[in-house]
């Protein structure tokens, strides 16, 4: 199993067993971190791992997950940080979904060191040994189906529907699936859902979930060895739209 198709396997996982996930593993997982792809690689970014297999990690939120590790992802709180967070974060995941470690966002989380270095925390995700399936089939996704999400301008090919599934089962807070497209041949324009509260820290986990979904779209595109393309046209920048917000224009050959 690669990246790619742990896209279709991962669900969250709630609960763990008391295994240890051996330090050799846990190297391997910061070091595949330094390897991940950027939205933006002059922002600064920093991961932690917390051991709380001896309950004394200081983890603290509403919809905390028990777990015996925990991924605590920093950066510098620069534009565009969340979205390049959720993009570098959901490959880790996925990662360990393919080194069979279970995992789980924990959206309104937090832990003693909220700075460290200089950079801000972002989320942090629960992980390791499954207790119970750690993969499930893709058509069992709660998620909206493709023709609620697009608008489909011209007539989309198979690689281009392969892509657009991918980013379909991107997971969200709340499953909001904060996005929408609007689908040439060649071509996809992504647009954020517009929230109807929208509060800093509602803002801060749409856009997070904005670069989870794009992080999919670049790991279809190079499963099907297309080349992927990704520019913020100023003409739609600019514009203000009724029930979304332009985020970029995808070209894909």
């Amino acid at each position: 199993m690669n990246l790619y198709e742990a896209i279709g396997s991962r669900h969250s996982v709630r609960k763990y067993s008391d295994r240890e996930v051996p330090e050799r593993l846990r190297a391997q997982i910061l070091a595949y971190f330094e390897k991940t792809s950027r939205l933006n690689d002059r922002i600064r970014t920093e991961l932690e791992i917390l051991d709380n297999t001896k309950k004394k990690a200081e983890v603290k939120g509403l919809w905390k997950t028990d777990a015996p590790y925990y991924l605590a992802f920093y950066s510098e709180p620069e534009e565009g940080f969340e979205r390049n967070a959720g993009y570098i974060m959901e490959q880790l995941i996925l990662y360990m979904t393919v080194k069979g470690l279970g995992t789980c966002y924990l959206g309104g989380s937090r832990v003693k060191q909220t700075v460290k270095n200089g950079k801000r925390l972002v989320m942090i995700a629960a992980f390791g040994w499954p207790e119970g399936k750690l993969y499930r089939e893709s058509p069992l996704a709660k998620r909206l189906p493709l023709n609620e999400l697009c608008v489909f301008k011209e007539e989309a090919g198979e690689q281009i529907k392969t892509v657009l599934k991918a980013a379909r089962l991107a997971p969200s807070a709340f499953n909001a699936q904060p996005w929408r497209f609007i689908v040439y041949s060649d071509r996809i324009y992504v647009f954020a859902k517009k929230s109807r509260f929208p509060l800093n820290a509602s803002e801060a986990m749409k856009d997070f979930s904005i670069g989870i979904m794009l992080s999919h779209i670049m790991l279809a595109a190079e499963e099907l060895w297309m080349e992927l393309q990704t520019v913020t046209e100023e003409q739609f920048a600019a514009k203000v739209y009724k029930n979304g917000d332009y985020v970029a224009t995808l070209s894909l050959h």
